[in-house]
């Protein structure tokens, strides 16, 4: 038995057919298009996001560096004679008198920095492994007003020998810079105007002493203070404490062991079996701390020995540990490695008496 019976609609209430017509035409209107930014904005924004904070950091490193320069790389103590004398004159005068050698020791020891984080940033792109901008770190009560520059890279994606390049581009970009700025800085005289006396004394590393014995005729810096390689802190030219700094960063960033610059290097060169090379010169780090310790009662480089523990002293596997590199990076990889024994003086700093 079929049931032929129609569906009768239910009967709408009055004013609730215009209601339902009104919600049916709201559902269905389009929705009027979402303002969204030209094409030509996109890139502008990307930019600005990823390279804001490197500018703010930056900004505030060289302010934090210039400060450093024109109280004589001794800011704490301009700041403990301010607060004994509660006044801020001698303040007040360094800034007057020095401005000029602080900003100056500021933007070179910006640019030789500045060249070899590019050095890594530039290679990096150029390989497609993802990185951040040169991060600037500010420390303005540093005699030299900085804790250095770094990239973060993701280093999974590299193979052996882009490791390589990586590692080794930064030491080179920033000795370019580095070396020629230390010979500005041997035969140019920018005094520093200070009414204090030397309250400690940069040891000079291999490499200056010997630019300063090829440019002894028009050496305008003396390099001996207290019968040692010295120079005290009120008479270090800006020029020469920018390279003076950038090179003990290179020195220090070209040790062979985890994952600093020559830690890279290593790895580059001698691939897995490299953790052998790391481990040695990790004891002999452990030992040059020992001997600062005793002989010359410092603690030096405690604090980077103790960040290397943190990371792992061998370096990591790479993306593919079998890249071959070549004889022109073999070569220039341990020429390289020179780079501690000649940036890195055997006493950086000593109190003067």
């Amino acid at each position: 038995m079929s049931n032929d019976s129609t569906e009768v609609p239910p009967k709408l209430a009055p004013g609730a057919e215009q209601t339902l017509q009104a919600l049916e035409f709201r559902l269905e209107s389009p929705k009027p298009a979402e303002q969204s930014p030209s094409v030509s904005d996109v890139p502008t924004r990307t930019w600005f996001r990823r390279w804001r904070i490197p500018l703010l950091l930056l900004i505030a490193s060289i302010a934090s560096m210039t400060w450093a320069g024109l109280t004589a790389w001794s800011p704490v103590d301009i700041l403990d004679r301010a607060w004994m004398q509660s006044s801020l004159f001698e303040v007040r005068r360094s800034i007057l008198a020095n401005w000029m050698p602080g900003l100056i020791f500021s933007l070179s020891l910006t640019a030789i920095l500045g060249a070899h984080e590019l050095g890594h940033y530039l290679v990096t792109r150029a390989y497609g492994i993802r990185s951040t901008p040169p991060l600037f770190i500010p420390f303005p009560i540093s005699p030299i007003g900085t804790c250095g520059a770094v990239i973060l890279m993701d280093g999974r994606q590299a193979d052996r020998r882009q490791i390589f390049d990586i590692g080794i581009a930064g030491p080179l970009a920033g000795m370019v810079l580095a070396i020629p700025i230390a010979i500005a800085g041997l035969v140019i005289e920018l005094p520093l105007r200070t009414g204090i006396g030397p309250a400690f004394v940069f040891g000079q590393p291999v490499l200056i002493q010997g630019l300063a014995e090829w440019f002894s005729s028009s050496t305008a810096v003396s390099m001996s203070h207290l019968g040692e390689p010295g120079i005290a802190n009120t008479d270090m030219n800006p020029l020469l404490m920018a390279a003076w700094v950038g090179m003990l960063v290179t020195g220090l960033n070209m040790i062979p062991m985890s994952q600093l610059d020559g830690g890279h290097v290593i790895f580059g060169l001698l691939g897995r079996r490299s953790w052998m090379f790391s481990w040695l010169t990790y004891a002999a780090c452990i030992a040059y701390v020992i001997y600062g310790a005793i002989v010359y009662k410092q603690g030096l480089f405690v604090v980077m020995l103790l960040l290397v523990s943190l990371m792992g002293v061998a370096h990591p596997p790479s993306r593919d540990d079998d890249v071959d590199l070549g004889w022109t990076r073999q070569v220039l990889g341990w020429l390289t490695l020179s780079l501690p024994i000649l940036c890195i003086p055997l006493r950086p700093v000593t109190m003067s008496m």
